[in-house]
């Protein structure tokens, strides 16, 4: 297969598998195959400075506020994030702008037949061309944000200036265990020597291990609870630090976007003998920040519809806290979509509260079928298949608080709704 296109590249990275095999555990994971194919192409993520971050919630949003902190104090900021939402370019950002088409192409054309020879997954795929084209860029600083746990994630072979573990919760436990200890364990495994460690609001049970590792590693560790952040006035931020009480002007509307900001204070904080920034840079990134692709993100200006990919437990009870800031749970309503390893009790209970309920079944194998969640909420309404019906049903809700939700591969869907409503 040639790559002319970036339609070649999309149609070969789908027919390989995401990480491993769909039932894989993190002890099938293996981080050696990936280092010798780096090894190959130079050690790209040798090359650059990284602030790594995990966690079950919010680590793509804290790194997306980290890497405009930097853009914004000068520097050539790399951002890799997944999954991506509309196009696989969106992953990897360089001071705001995704990679050119040509770039990807050049990728694949210069080491497909490398990738062939030591069988990579997508994820180790996509994370090799960020490794790549970082380097190749000279960024002066790149926020990596990992796939999948920590310990074993194809993006652990960096050697970053600090971690960030945002949160942790019961997520992919078919991979990364059933209980908040090995979950921990997992994501813990990106701290290094040395290195400091920045933790966000951890459940008792996961912050123990978390700061055990911290102590055998000989790595600082900071905690957001000790600047007791908030959101107030709806876009600002307050934060207790040794210098005072800051009020941090910021675009961002959710009330869990404030222990984000704080995530990125203890880490700015943690690396400034490397990469100093000013108060006053900070506070300015924060003022055109965007949260990103469906981040309890306005769908519509003229519209209160929002989207959030919420499919665990923390995840819902932050879109509760952020519907409070626009409007009441119990006159809004939900269309959901779900993928059938995300149907859980607690999960489906604190999505039980809208006025009304409608389920959307994306035409994918992993997605939940219609009658699987019947059966969890007799009351809930099927979102229609139809065009003119889907059509006719969103003109219903043109005055309505609706809440889009469950898998963020939903949103390409409700955006191409709304670009059909007349």
């Amino acid at each position: 297969m040639s790559f002319l296109t970036i339609e070649d590249v999309e149609q070969y990275l789908a027919a390989i598998p995401k990480f491993q095999s769909d039932h894989a555990k993190a002890a099938d994971f293996n981080l050696a195959k990936f280092e010798r194919f780096c090894e190959e192409l130079g050690c790209p993520q040798e090359q650059f400075p990284a602030v790594h971050v995990a966690g079950t919630n919010g680590k793509g949003s804290t790194c997306r506020i980290l890497a405009a902190i930097y853009h914004e104090a000068g520097y050539t900021t790399g951002l890799y994030t997944s999954p991506h939402i509309l196009t696989f370019n969106e992953r990897f950002i360089i001071n705001g702008s995704t990679i050119p088409d040509a770039e990807l192409l050049a990728f694949f054309q210069q080491y497909r037949t490398l990738i062939e020879e030591h069988r990579l997954t997508y994820f180790e795929i996509s994370t090799a061309i960020a490794f790549w084209w970082f380097a190749k860029s000279q960024v002066d600083i790149a926020i990596i944000e990992t796939g999948l746990g920590g310990r074993l994630d194809a993006t652990n072979i960096i050697h970053p200036l600090a971690s960030i573990i945002t949160s942790i919760s019961l997520d992919h436990t078919d991979i990364l265990g059933d209980s908040l200890a090995a979950i921990a364990r997992e994501k813990g495994g990106i701290i290094k020597s040395g290195r400091p460690v920045i933790i966000g609001n951890l459940p008792e049970e996961a912050e123990r291990i978390i700061q055990g590792i911290a102590r055998e590693k000989g790595s600082e560790l900071f905690d957001i609870k000790e600047l007791q952040p908030r959101l107030v006035s709806g876009r600002a931020v307050l934060l207790k630090t040794p210098g005072g009480q800051k009020k941090l002007r910021t675009s961002l509307i959710a009330p869990v976007q404030a222990l984000n900001v704080a995530m990125a204070w203890q880490a700015i904080r943690a690396v400034s003998g490397h990469l100093p920034v000013s108060e006053q840079q900070f506070e300015r990134a924060l003022g055109s920040v965007a949260p990103g692709y469906g981040r309890f993100e306005q769908l519509s200006e003229k519209r209160r519809w929002y989207f959030d990919g919420a499919h665990n437990i923390e995840a819902v009870k932050q879109v509760k806290e952020s519907l409070a800031t626009v409007g009441n749970m119990n006159e809004a309503i939900l269309v959901l979509s779900l993928m059938r390893d995300k149907i859980q009790p607690d999960v489906m209970n604190e999505f039980s509260e809208f006025k009304n309920i409608y389920y959307y079944s994306l035409n994918t194998e992993r997605a939940a079928p219609f009658k699987e969640i019947k059966e969890w909420w007799p009351q809930v309404m099927a979102f229609p298949n139809q065009p003119d019906q889907q059509q006719r049903l969103l003109k219903e809700f043109e005055t309505e608080l609706v809440i889009f939700a469950g898998s963020f591969y939903f949103y390409a869907t409700v955006r191409d709704w709304i670009k059909t409503l007349v």
